[in-house]
């Protein structure tokens, strides 16, 4: 991630300005959220290694982990939030493009690690053919379907910009923010009625499959029109009951409806809350996104380890699927009742994360590390050529 000043992550348009001497404050906030967002992935993996899908929970106790478990599943849409926030000022260019090769270099060494773990753990067997075809749909690095998704969104992210940045007034930009989150996001979920086979369906459908488009936007949206300091205060705070009611009503239908489901033995169930898309899942992911992103810091060390850790979140991502196989046999034998492994999931949540933390670190500066030398050399090269003639 680029310096401020490299206009990565500018300074919302109503920042106050500093003094002369005064150090800039440092916008930490994106980098904030990136490092949650891959620690909740990390939790949300522990709902599914720890048996919490296939096990009874048709009890009041479990009102709490089904809370926490719609909590950790804004972590690909926070991640997705930022995406906007992030590139909402790209433009088609040759550099642009160039953005992609570490994302490819990153995915392509992981893999690598999966493969040989696969191999040794579960004796998976690779064939040239095999492991081409798994590089090429994303499943060597068996969490690299969030590789897919981001190639086809870098691939457009210019056009989306052009989209955005060409309507000329808040009012538009709303207006296309919201067309496009009704017709993904709340044309997936929002029913009138209770009754399954009476329910009517409030928006058209059609696009669902396009809601990443509404978490780009929102993004843009949010960078763009940042909260007023004036407004602060009440805005955060209503930004926080709302996130409290989407969080209650959510955790509260799901319970409902996992009780009410006698035929599938009281497991875990939602009729339309089942994917990122669904709009209580939106509305917490952006009430989150609201309530840190303009967090702020001139602290240079916290500037700096924060930098690293929200750098390196890609290959953490990644690589935590490694120490989920890795781990989460043993913690279940010591475990077997699965009400006691949500008790302890802080045990093997930290060390999951820990771990992959620190492997998504290296391999993260060891590619600045390398592409700086290839820099270095190729400035060397283009120097002497530049000599000769």
């Amino acid at each position: 991630m680029k310096e401020n000043k490299e206009a990565v992550i500018k300074a919302p348009k109503n920042a106050l300005k500093v003094t002369d001497g005064a150090e800039k404050p440092y916008y930490a906030g994106i980098d904030i959220i990136k490092i949650l967002a891959v620690f909740l992935v990390v939790c949300i993996h522990f709902f599914l290694y720890s048996g919490f899908y296939s096990t009874h929970i048709a009890s009041e106790k479990w009102i709490i982990p089904i809370a926490t478990r719609w909590l950790a599943y804004i972590c690909v849409p926070l991640f997705m939030i930022s995406t906007g926030y992030l590139m909402k000022n790209k433009k088609i260019s040759a550099g642009y493009y160039k953005g992609l090769i570490k994302i490819i270099v990153i995915y392509i060494v992981v893999s690598l690690i999966c493969m040989k773990f696969n191999h040794d753990t579960y004796q998976r067997e690779f064939t040239a053919w095999t492991a081409l075809k798994g590089f090429l749909e994303y499943s060597n690095a068996n969490y690299g379907w969030y590789v897919n998704y981001y190639i086809c969104i870098f691939a457009l992210v210019p056009f989306l910009n052009l989209a955005f940045n060409g309507l000329e007034t808040k009012g538009q930009r709303l207006t296309l923010v919201v067309t496009v989150t009704l017709i993904t996001v709340f044309a997936r979920s929002l029913f009138l009625g209770f009754e399954a086979n009476e329910q009517i369906r409030l928006f058209p459908n059609y696009l669902d499959g396009m809601w990443p488009l509404a978490y780009y936007f929102t993004g843009a949206f949010i960078r763009e029109y940042p909260i007023k300091k004036k407004n602060k205060l009440p805005a955060k705070l209503l930004t926080g009951g709302i996130l409290l009611g989407a969080v209650w009503f959510i955790s509260e239908s799901t319970y409902a409806q996992t009780c009410e489901n006698t035929l599938n033995k009281f497991v875990f169930f939602s009729r339309h809350f089942n994917d990122y898309s669904t709009y209580p899942v939106f509305i917490i992911a952006v009430c989150v996104f609201i309530l840190l992103c303009d967090i702020k810091t001139t602290n240079k060390p916290v500037k700096f380890i924060l930098r690293q850790l929200s750098g390196c979140t890609f290959a953490t991502y990644l690589i935590s699927y490694v120490f989920d196989n890795k781990f989460y046999m043993d913690f279940n034998a010591k475990y077997s009742d699965v009400y006691d492994r949500w008790t302890h999931a802080y045990e093997i949540i930290g060390k999951v994360f820990i771990c992959a933390l620190i492997c998504g670190l290296a391999i993260h500066n060891i590619y600045n590390v390398c592409e700086l030398c290839i820099k270095k050399l190729t400035t060397k090269k283009e120097k002497e050529i530049s000599q000769e003639n």
